[in-house]
């Protein structure tokens, strides 16, 4: 592997897994260093927990592979060019100009990063996008009948995304799995962060709660020392007991919760043992004429077929994506 191609694998951890890939073939080095990554993510505490490489090592291996073959279902890689903006209809049908092809690779910081780090030449990045469909109006013919004001769905995309660039396919196949990984692991660290903020926020509740209960007994203990008690502190008094009761325990089932570090790592290797449930991508087909309005229910008609994969992030995002490939010398400098 070539200086230029090290430089590829990027400064991250992502560069540091195409190293260690480099210099062994065993999957479990492959397993563990993607493990301590997403345990960084998720939550460090949990290196305190007992055997937590071997209770993540198969979870963790099954995400990967999951996020493999979930790559085969991307189609690509397809040249970005704008001289060959006009022969490719898949290229055509992402960008709404050969400028807007130029602007987006100009402008991705991940493209800018690796110029940063040296990188020249050819370079290959999943890139993802939205989709998006609006009605419009136009003439169709039908045989020999010219039909007018048809409605019709014409597709565009924008929120252009370039995704893990690298100058080798294999590089950025690994970083594109990475992601997945990061991915879930970021989705157990909300889920440990919210079972440990309602955690403080009760303590401090709980805390107030005593510090209340403390006055009032306080208060009408002195009373009593020369009058009758008095009925309205009392019951606030009583209130108060009644609340910290029902703040105990609803902190005593928290605490069960995420008290400890087999906790934590628990929440991480159940959402590892899922992928398939956070992050699944299936096969986009369109048939899209010269104007890019959709005609997939028109066999007939004049069109270009076109292909992505739609990755779906449960139903937080949605994104189609394609593999492509350009070159850094033919981007404008930003």
């Amino acid at each position: 592997m070539t200086g230029q191609d090290e430089r590829t694998g990027g400064r991250g951890w992502i560069g540091k897994l195409w190293r260690q890939l480099q210099g062994s073939s065993t999957e479990n080095d492959h397993v563990t260093l993607a493990t301590e990554h997403i345990v960084e993510i998720a939550d460090p505490v949990i290196r305190q927990a007992r055997r937590y490489r071997q209770v993540l090592h198969d979870p963790v291996a099954g995400a990967m592979a999951h996020f493999q073959s979930l790559i085969e279902s991307i189609p690509g890689p397809v040249i970005l060019h704008r001289n060959r903006y006009y022969d490719d209809p898949l290229v055509k049908a992402l960008f709404a100009s050969p400028d807007e092809l130029d602007e987006v690779l100009r402008l991705s910081p991940e493209v800018n990063a690796l110029r940063q780090q040296g990188q020249t030449g050819e370079v290959v990045a999943m890139m993802t996008m939205v989709q998006n469909e609006r009605t419009i109006f136009g003439s169709k013919q039908e045989g020999e009948m010219l039909l007018r004001e048809v409605q019709m769905q014409a597709v565009s995309f924008s929120n252009h995304r370039v995704v893990a660039p690298a100058g080798d396919l294999q590089v950025t196949k690994t970083g594109i799995v990475n992601r997945g990984l990061e991915v879930l692991a970021s989705v157990a660290m909300e889920k440990i962060t919210t079972l440990r903020a309602r955690k403080a926020k009760l303590t401090g509740k709980r805390e107030y709660l005593k510090g209340m209960a403390k006055i009032y007994s306080g208060k009408s203990y002195r009373q009593e020392m020369f009058a009758p008690p008095d009925i309205k502190d009392r019951e606030e008094l009583r209130k108060i007991e009644q609340l910290l009761g029902e703040v105990n325990r609803e902190f005593e089932e928290l605490q069960a919760q995420i008290a400890l570090p087999e906790q934590s790592l628990g929440y991480l290797e159940e959402i590892m043992r899922e992928p398939e449930k956070m992050l699944f991508a299936h096969t986009q087909r369109l048939r899209l004429n010269w104007m890019g309005v959709r005609v997939d229910n028109e066999p007939d008609s004049k069109g270009n077929d076109i292909e992505l994969a739609e990755f779906c992030l449960q139903e937080e995002l949605r994104r189609s994506a394609v593999l492509v490939s350009f070159s850094l010398e033919a981007i404008p400098a930003p």
